[in-house]
């Protein structure tokens, strides 16, 4: 499980993995670079990032596992199911924010805007404003008035820094959905209440790969994967399909 901005495995996938690990063996793995010192100059792009990940998992010995990504570590997820396809035995997109799909709408890009000047503006802005300004920009303006002058909302600004280190996520080429192969099970997962622009985003996604399920989560923002059992049935139902289809095929329990 690959988590997204602003959080870490945990923060992310820890609810989630409470619950699917009564059934399955979960891995909630913290992006390269996150809690670290980093040099000035330390940059991350969704092709080394996902090439880092899955030298983790060989390292780990797990010739074939589900790959769930969230927000950016979707795109993260993405790359992997690209680079290694014969590793995976079905994809969980939870909103990439592939934002080079829809040069058509203005929302859109606007996100892709405003991604690269909340980054570029990092250096004198700090980390609380960036911290605000990003949960703004995706429609989540009231996590900050919730956690603002808390320990979690202390957490979140910590990794700030490492938000601006990213490659931004509108140069992220659309492409990258034309080598993921058929022959992986997909769903596709938006939440009723998150932002218009990554819900249009996730339904394309979902048109684009062959045989992808969306799932609808009406009462979930952008964390769909805090949602509970409205994602954890369907992802675990994809799950199990993937791994009838993965034994028809021979390649093993």
């Amino acid at each position: 499980m690959v988590h997204g901005d602003f959080g870490d495995g945990f923060e992310a996938w820890g609810p989630c993995c409470a619950e699917i690990g009564l059934r399955y063996r979960t891995i909630a793995i913290d992006r390269p670079g996150l809690g670290m010192a980093l040099a000035q100059d330390a940059r991350f792009t969704v092709v080394g990032e996902a090439a880092d990940l899955l030298r983790i998992v060989a390292e780990m010995g797990l010739a074939s596992f589900h790959l769930a990504g969230h927000s950016y570590g979707g795109l993260i997820a993405l790359e992997m199911a690209a680079q290694h396809p014969e590793w995976i035995r079905s994809l969980h997109l939870i909103e990439p924010p592939l934002l080079a799909l829809l040069p058509e709408r203005e929302d859109v890009q606007e996100m892709a805007r405003r991604v690269k000047a909340i980054q570029a503006e990092h250096g004198t802005a700090g980390d609380e404003a960036t911290t605000e300004a990003f949960f703004a920009m995706i429609g989540a303006g009231h996590v900050v008035e919730r956690l603002r002058g808390t320990e979690e909302w202390d957490r979140l600004c910590q990794h700030a820094a490492r938000f601006r280190r990213n490659e931004a996520a509108g140069d992220v080429s659309p492409a990258v959905l034309d080598r993921i192969s058929a022959a992986i099970p997909v769903g596709v997962y938006s939440g009723g209440r998150s932002h218009p622009a990554l819900r249009a985003i996730a339904q394309e996604v979902a048109g684009r790969l062959h045989g992808a399920q969306f799932t609808d989560v009406a009462t979930a923002g952008h964390a769909v994967q805090m949602a509970g059992k409205a994602f954890v049935e369907p992802m675990l139902e994809l799950v199990g399909e993937a791994d009838e289809r993965w034994v028809g095929r021979g390649l093993g329990r």
